[in-house]
């Protein structure tokens, strides 16, 4: 049986849908031999060329459904709406340079909602007025954070792993680098990574030639999950998935 996935970035089961905008030809063949079906955005002609085609730019999946999505991806959002998705689109169109461009790039881990909110789109703050809001300096929030469970995270930014410490939330910060984003010195591991079943997270290359690998791995193993890499090149970041629908 397929469902929506209840709670943003955590599945319950395998999941079955995702939202992504990579054209990488080995990172599409690893959804489709595990059954994933991938729902593209859309280029966003009107934000920095590297990040144009990033999910975690968007889109941001509240659980149970709802999507609230950048008002410029029309085409996306019928897909959606034909499936029984609740859309919502942004009060704004998300363009220009930072901080214009982070809109919707927020990091909801259970109860919690971690970005930085003076920049979020005016529809997400009313979205999202029943949750915990934590703020913070990092505008790329998603693209920094991996999601593990509802009280634990993975992140290279050292404001968001601080944050989270002081509101019960169990951080594991790692090295900058390692990870490859064109135009960039470095990209980020919530870009590279994304959970695909309840116990298992999925890296976009080779996760164990990164620098923090053993602490990575432990600190998955301590909370039940384990990981795969869609392929065997350099870690890179291609704006994460948004995973949607599960099988249960």
């Amino acid at each position: 049986m397929s469902r929506f996935i209840r709670k943003p970035n955590l599945p319950e089961g395998k999941v079955s849908t995702v939202i992504c905008g990579t054209d990488d030809e080995h990172i599409l063949s690893f959804f489709k031999s595990n059954g994933i079906t991938v729902l593209k955005n859309a280029l966003n002609p009107y934000i920095d060329p590297s990040v144009s085609t990033h999910a975690d730019m968007t889109a941001l999946y509240l659980g149970n459904g709802h999507i609230l999505l950048d008002k410029n991806q029309i085409t996306l959002k019928n897909e959606l709406a034909k499936l029984g998705f609740n859309v919502t689109e942004t009060a704004d169109k998300i363009k220009g340079a930072y901080p214009d461009d982070v809109k919707l790039n927020f990091t909801i881990a259970g109860e919690y909602v971690i970005g930085n909110f003076p920049f979020a789109d005016s529809t997400l703050i009313e979205l999202i007025s029943d949750k915990n809001k934590i703020n913070v300096k990092q505008g790329y929030c998603k693209c920094s954070t991996l999601v593990v469970n509802e009280n634990a995270i993975i992140t290279d930014d050292a404001s968001i792993h601080r944050s989270a410490l002081e509101n019960g939330i169990d951080s594991l910060l790692i090295s900058k680098g390692d990870i490859h984003l064109d135009g960039h010195s470095y990209g980020f591991i919530g870009g590279a990574s994304g959970k695909i079943s309840a116990d298992t997270v999925v890296f976009f290359g080779d996760i164990t030639a990164h620098r923090d690998f053993e602490s990575i791995n432990s600190f998955l193993f301590k909370y039940g999950c384990t990981f795969v890499c869609s392929d065997s090149f350099k870690l890179r970041d291609i704006g994460g998935i948004l995973p949607i629908k599960e099988i249960i």
